[in-house]
């Protein structure tokens, strides 16, 4: 009879395990500052995937209730849900949260950035519930009273109430290789005067939640060639065919071009640029440098009916913007643009 009793009282344990929403962590031990932070960041492997988590001083509760990914802009819009349960008679007198830090790993963040471009390009628009965008939340280099990096949203949450938070990621600021992925982070909130740097003030509440991580690794591109190489080396082109504007033309046809005398039509010499701008792209080198333009070119070259050559003065208005264009082209096909690129041009 006991064996059954236990039985069922083990039966009875995993079903309220069941039941139950996800247990509140263990906070770092205040006045623990920046290194209990990075201790409770390091076990913070794992996280639901639904369904919120409890902050570890059993405060609020952050749910991840969305990721929105527009694949065409490249944007990605996390939404969270933080809602604070109505006070047992323990503890009627919980202060109302101050603000809260989605914990982002920034300097990872600086580092997947492509040339030129900052974290403000990264993080394009953070809200808080129905308020207008960018208001109260932005980015902090860390917050001094969580020591979290991250997206800070200031907004007083009182008990049984929830607000609703999003942020905004445009992949287009990483570099190639690299994108924004889900993963484990750390959140934490702020109520009354917590503050994890003081001994003699409450942590604030830590909780271990998904959010945007970048991942990935540099991409490595090939340096581009000159004209004149691809002119010479039929055998080595990547493609059998090429379109200038609206036309295809066989590679053998554009060797052609590339060896049709200038004679003053500014059409050929842009075509021999941009004849061997796509052949680099094809070839595996970097295509930032050059694809406005390439497409500039093409758009230009579309204007025109029939095929090259289409006996364009240089001094005309539209002879001046093709050699502008072939002046880019030819800058990146000597390798000028790509300065980090595997191999030497030939």
């Amino acid at each position: 009879m006991k064996r059954i009793y236990l039985a069922i009282s083990i039966c009875l344990v995993f079903l309220l395990a069941a039941t139950l929403p996800v247990a509140a962590q263990t906070c770092p031990d205040e006045g623990s500052g920046a290194e209990g932070v990075a201790e409770f960041a390091a076990d913070c492997v794992e996280c639901p995937e639904e369904g919120p988590v409890t902050t570890c001083n059993n405060e609020f509760d952050i749910e991840l209730t969305g990721i929105d990914r527009d694949v065409v802009l490249r944007l990605v819009t996390y939404s969270y849900e933080i809602y604070k349960p109505l006070p047992g008679p323990e503890d009627i007198d919980r202060p109302e949260m101050y603000f809260w830090v989605l914990g982002i790993d920034l300097e990872l963040a600086q580092m997947c950035l492509a040339e030129g471009k900052t974290l403000e390009d990264l993080f394009v628009g953070c809200s808080v519930d129905s308020m207008p965008e960018g208001m109260d939340c932005g980015l902090v280099l860390p917050d001094p009273e969580t020591q979290l990096d991250g997206v800070r949203f200031k907004r007083l949450i009182r008990d049984g109430e929830t607000e609703v938070f999003t942020v905004t990621l445009d992949e287009n600021a990483l570099a190639l290789g690299f994108e924004i992925a889900d993963d484990c982070i750390v959140a934490a909130t702020k109520a009354g005067n917590q503050d994890i740097q003081r001994e003699d003030r409450l942590a604030p509440g830590y909780a271990c939640v998904i959010g945007p991580v970048c991942v990935g690794e540099p991409a490595e591109f090939i340096c581009p060639r000159s004209q004149g190489y691809w002119k010479n080396h039929l055998s080595e082109w990547p493609i059998d065919s090429i379109t200038l504007g609206d036309e295809s033309y066989t590679k053998e046809e554009a060797r052609a071009i590339m060896k049709t005398p200038t004679r003053g039509d500014a059409s050929i010499i842009l075509a021999r640029q941009l004849i061997a701008a796509k052949l680099n792209v094809e070839n595996g080198a970097n295509p930032a440098p050059a694809e406005e333009t390439i497409d500039a070119a093409d758009d230009l070259l579309a204007t025109f009916p029939g095929r090259l050559p289409l006996g364009v003065r240089p001094f005309t208005e539209t002879g001046k913007e093709m050699l502008k264009f072939a002046k880019v082209l030819d800058a990146y096909n000597n390798g000028w643009l790509t300065p980090n690129c595997i191999g030497n041009e030939s």
